[in-house]
């Protein structure tokens, strides 16, 4: 297959154990006017020995250790092709990747990027959980604001637009793809999404629990500076929906410091969301919400819910307390004691429902009516017309669509 030339960046640290696999997985498309450079992080281990083995059908960069978001723009700058196409180095293509997401820019020539879903997988390459098939497309910017829904594995971008927009910021070690993602919809430049599985992404056991806290530290920059951007739509600056942005960040960095085992910051992120929007713990939806983000990657979904019940409601019990213990607590927060356990009451009982322990259930329900009568009408009320869930995100109730690749 012919057509446009496309430049393949893949950042590389340590990836000995990988890197000839992502390297077979691009080389294998079906679409052939490639160049394939991947940019070497200073890697301590055999990488480069690893990627030289491939000769002249790979472009070997090395540079000092600076991260990937220097790497990739190392690699675009060495680049030629009208369109750059990202791959982490431990991540795998599927075969018609290059050409599906060509085609779609092909299409939709005024298009900042266009992008497709993912399955994750294991470090033996087994595949874990559900297929994520986001399908945002068009006017991507207040979704994205939301959570970012696809990672570099994921896209395709005209060189075009990033000449426009610019690259990675060198100055974001954790989220710059989002960043960029970002200032592509801010640009008003539409993003296409190909509602197909095209790569698989390799979920690690070794990723540092470090970056999982840092992560939401930078994610609160890239939203500054989003929100702070004077093309920003007049109907995304209220008050209401930028709330909704910082709190649907915080609930889910919360999650993943939870799943990690990060307890103090995982109940401190959840305590920063609720600063933001109180009434957000008088709403079961905000726990449910939380206790699908702690589920392993493999089980976020309402059956993996109903098989982790009894953990699922020993972690929001705990986080609770654990909010409500912690020192300054707002009297604003106080105040929604009594109606944030009810609402953990309620979460609980639709869990137990779940499983089909029906009885409890029942009696978690009614404890959560002896709590706080009102806050079961309001929830039962809610659930009547379909306006359950409290917090904004990428996802729907059968599958979560996680964010975790970015």
């Amino acid at each position: 297959m012919t057509g446009a030339l496309v430049s393949v960046v893949i950042p590389a640290y340590n990836a000995g154990a990988f890197i000839e696999e992502a390297l077979q997985s691009v080389l294998g498309q079906s679409y052939s006017n490639l160049e394939v450079i991947v940019v070497d992080d200073e890697s301590t281990d055999d990488t480069r020995a690893r990627v030289a083995a491939f000769g002249a059908r790979v472009t070997l960069i090395p540079q000092a250790n600076a991260g990937a978001a220097v790497a990739r723009n190392t690699g675009i700058r060495h680049s030629h092709g009208t369109y750059l196409a990202f791959l982490d180095a431990d991540d795998i293509w599927l075969p018609n990747k290059v050409a599906r997401l060509v085609d779609a820019l092909e299409r939709h020539p005024g298009a900042g990027a266009a992008y497709h879903g993912y399955v994750a997988m294991d470090e033996d390459g087994a595949v874990v959980g559900q297929p994520v098939l986001p399908a945002h497309d068009g006017d991507v910017l207040e979704p994205l604001l939301l959570g970012c829904f696809f990672g570099p594995p994921m896209v395709m971008i005209p060189r075009a637009c990033l000449d426009r927009v610019g690259g990675f910021d060198p100055e974001l070690r954790l989220g710059e793809d989002w960043d960029l993602f970002l200032r592509i919809a801010l640009a008003g430049l539409p993003v296409r999404c190909v509602p197909e599985i095209l790569v698989r992404c390799r979920a690690h056991r070794t990723n540092t629990t470090r970056d999982l806290v840092r992560a939401a530290a930078f994610g609160r920059v890239i939203l500054d500076r989003a929100f702070a951007d004077p093309r920003l739509p007049a109907r995304l600056r209220t008050r209401r929906f930028r709330t909704a942005a910082y709190k649907t960040h915080a609930v889910f960095q919360a999650g993943r410091c939870l799943r990690a085992g990060l307890w103090a910051d995982g109940v401190a992120l959840f305590l920063e969301a609720a600063r933001l929007d109180p009434r957000m713990l008088s709403r079961p939806s905000s726990y449910l919400d939380l206790a699908l983000r702690t589920l392993p990657l493999a089980d976020q979904t309402w059956p993996g819910l109903a098989r982790h019940a009894d953990q699922a409601a020993a972690l929001l019990t705990n986080v609770l307390e654990g909010l409500f213990q912690s020192s300054g607590l707002p009297t604003e927060l106080a105040r929604q004691r009594r109606p944030a356990w009810s609402a953990l009451w309620i979460t609980i009982s639709v869990v137990q429902a779940l499983a089909h322990r029906y009885a409890v259930a029942a009696a978690t329900l009614g404890r959560a009516f002896v709590t706080d009568p009102l806050t079961v009408t309001a929830a039962l009320a809610r659930a009547g017309t379909g306006r359950w869930m409290s917090i904004p995100s990428s996802w729907r109730p059968v599958r979560l669509w996680t964010t975790e690749r970015c």
